[in-house]
Parts: structure tokens; C-alpha cells; sequence
């Protein structure tokens, strides 16, 4: 049988150089991928956190103004809160509301809730799922938070 010499198949080598160049292509779309989920988990982390101090803030509003005091949680006994809000105290979210009376002026309070975020890296990345509280891999909580304030005051009829 008579081989036509422009209908010839492609050799071992050129496949491999071809192999080659696909995947140095492929592997250089891995930081780009792994930075846009890094966004995401963090734009994710920060909607929690403001969404736990907006439902702290609800939650007091329906509170008699005399009851706001038993909102306090301070910096050496935070709550402790998982992704959906809820104590926990493996819980990637630390919150702290602080309650000031008489404050920004006479017979006003104000409420003030900040949940810092877990940022959870190991090895500098940062993970979906809450890592081990022991060891290098425990979690370590920065300046990353949202804050909210509200003022409240007395109602007379």
C-alpha cells in the first residue's frame, strides 16, 4: 500500500512538545484560580461578619433599653461563631459588643459589635473549613473585622 507523504501523522516528539506547552498553559492559571477563590472565601468571611453584627444589633433592638447591659461581651470573653451566626466554640468568627451609656450624650446609648475573622492560613493560604486549634495550624485572628455601631434611646409615651 502507498503512503501519500502530506497525509502523515504526527510524531512522538511533536505530541510531547505539544503535551509540554499545554500544560506549562494550564499550570500557569493556577495562582490566578487559587487568588480569585482566596477573594471569594474573604468577601464570603466578611459577609458573615457583617451580617453577625447586623443580627446582634436586631436582636437588641427588640430588647427593653434596660436590658442592653446583658449585650456585653468583652475582648477577654468573646463569642465565639460558626459561618451561619451561631455559637461555637471552634468558630472561625470572635465577637466582641461593647454597650456605652450616656453616650454620645445624656440618656442615649450606644452599641458597638465587631466580629474579628478567623484568617484561618496555613502556609499562608487561606482555607474553606476552620483548621486544628493546636499546633503551627491554629487559628489566628487579626485586625480583619467588620464593626457596626447603633445608638438607642429611651422611649417615653
Amino acid at each position: 500500500m502507498k503512503t501519500n507523504p502530506t497525509t502523515r501523522g504526527m510524531s512522538l516528539l511533536e505530541m510531547t512538545f505539544a503535551s509540554a506547552i499545554f500544560m506549562v498553559v494550564i499550570i500557569s492559571f493556577i495562582p490566578l484560580i487559587d487568588g480569585m477563590a482566596g477573594r471569594f472565601q474573604m468577601a464570603r468571611d466578611h459577609y458573615v461578619a457583617t451580617s453577625t453584627c447586623q443580627s446582634r444589633i436586631e436582636r437588641a433592638r427588640i430588647t427593653p433599653f434596660s436590658d442592653l447591659n446583658l449585650f456585653i461581651e468583652s475582648n477577654n470573653n468573646p463569642s465565639y461563631l460558626d459561618d451561619l451566626g451561631q455559637i461555637d466554640p471552634d468558630g472561625r468568627f470572635k465577637r466582641i459588643t461593647t454597650v456605652s451609656t450616656n453616650s454620645p450624650a445624656a440618656g442615649l446609648t450606644t452599641m458597638t459589635v465587631a466580629t474579628h475573622i478567623c484568617i484561618c492560613s496555613r502556609f499562608g493560604w487561606r482555607k474553606t473549613f476552620h483548621p486544628i486549634r493546636s499546633k503551627s495550624f491554629s487559628c489566628k485572628f487579626t485586625d480583619e473585622k467588620e464593626e457596626l455601631s447603633y445608638v438607642f434611646t429611651t422611649y417615653n409615651p
